[in-house]
């Protein structure tokens, strides 16, 4: 019941976090300039984009099955291909829930624990978190300038939601939860109850796939991957510029610009990167004194066409997962 309840806080969270910044990117903005960009986009684009967004995702589960592989594991490629498309469909629609659907339908499909994939899951955030941090750190320094507003406009954005004492009490709050975590396991481990035992087990084995998929032994293939996966995204961002007649003209420094800042808009907690990743991209296009229409224009496109993307994706992956877990109780 109490985890419920956690679970439907935390997806009304995300939904208001989406709401409030869509609202400040659309507020007051004429919206009819915005449909006739879209309505002039090239459907040529439209559908490489789908492509570029299936490769994505198709590397992503190499790189997955590699780190689940460091683990001792040894699932088929299409399997985790099925469980990674699953769990995106469902990171469409609730903040991150998709991570434990992505495990839990892998242990069903190919006997993978969910504590082995689930710690494969945190080692491949955090490797993805680091290049996303090394990333917008870059961009600012190159373009420290320019960028400086969205810093103003974030910190502002934020407030709305929760006032100005959330950066001052979420290093706090964040702190005393990871000191209470590892008192408390430490003191779980002494317990000798059955759940508990259980649930300490569970822990160690997931934190033991963390740290072997940080001490990575194919490392080559893990880093090839990994820079395949950005390259990709470059690209698919790239495309997404070519799409509308007023942003074919951009460069592709300027997609690696917008995967980086935008990719603050996926970092919070909003399904989708729905409201989050168009008021980044708006301030973005702000900052390059771009037209703010186009920005709009590029932010409900990109955004469409991902979330598009992925639920189509996301449904085979459903239909294949449904047939493979059919077969087997066959």
């Amino acid at each position: 019941m109490i985890n419920n309840i956690k679970s439907i806080l935390k997806n009304l969270s995300g939904l208001i976090i989406g709401a409030v910044f869509l609202y400040l990117t659309l507020h007051e903005k004429p919206l009819g300039p915005v449909w006739e960009s879209l309505a002039g986009a090239d459907y040529f684009f439209i559908f490489l984009s789908f492509l570029c967004l299936f490769l994505v995702f198709y590397l992503r589960a190499l790189r997955w099955k590699l780190l689940i592989e460091e683990a001792g594991e040894t699932p088929k490629s299409d399997k985790v291909l099925t469980s990674l498309l699953l769990g995106y469909f469902v990171n469409s629609f609730t903040p991150k829930l998709g991570e434990i659907i992505r495990c839990t339908s892998l242990q069903k499909n190919s006997n993978v624990p969910v504590a082995v994939s689930m710690g494969s899951v945190m080692a491949e955030r955090a490797y993805d978190l680091l290049i996303l941090g090394l990333g917008i750190v870059s961009i600012f320094f190159i373009e420290v300038d320019r960028l400086q507003g969205i810093i103003d406009s974030t910190i502002g954005g934020i407030s709305h939601i929760y006032g100005y004492r959330y950066f001052y009490v979420l290093p706090i709050l964040l702190i005393l939860f990871v000191v209470l975590f590892l008192v408390s396991l430490k003191k779980l481990k002494k317990s000798e109850k059955p759940i508990i035992k259980k649930l300490v087990g569970f822990l160690q084995s997931m934190f033991e796939s963390l740290k072997q998929g940080l001490l990575l032994k194919k490392r080559f293939k893990f880093i090839l991957l990994t820079l395949l996966i950005w390259m990709a995204l470059v690209i698919l961002n790239y495309i997404y510029l070519l799409c509308l007649p007023e942003t074919s003209e951009y460069s592709i420094f300027f997609a690696v610009v917008i995967l980086f800042i935008g990719g603050l808009g996926w970092a919070l907690p909003s399904p989708g990167g729905i409201g989050t990743t168009h008021f980044f991209l708006l301030q973005l296009f702000l900052a390059y004194q771009l037209d703010a229409n186009a920005g709009i224009s590029f932010g409900i496109l990109s955004n469409g066409l991902t979330f598009i993307g992925t639920l189509v994706l996301g449904g085979y992956g459903y239909f294949r997962y449904w047939v493979e877990t059919k077969q087997k109780k066959n």
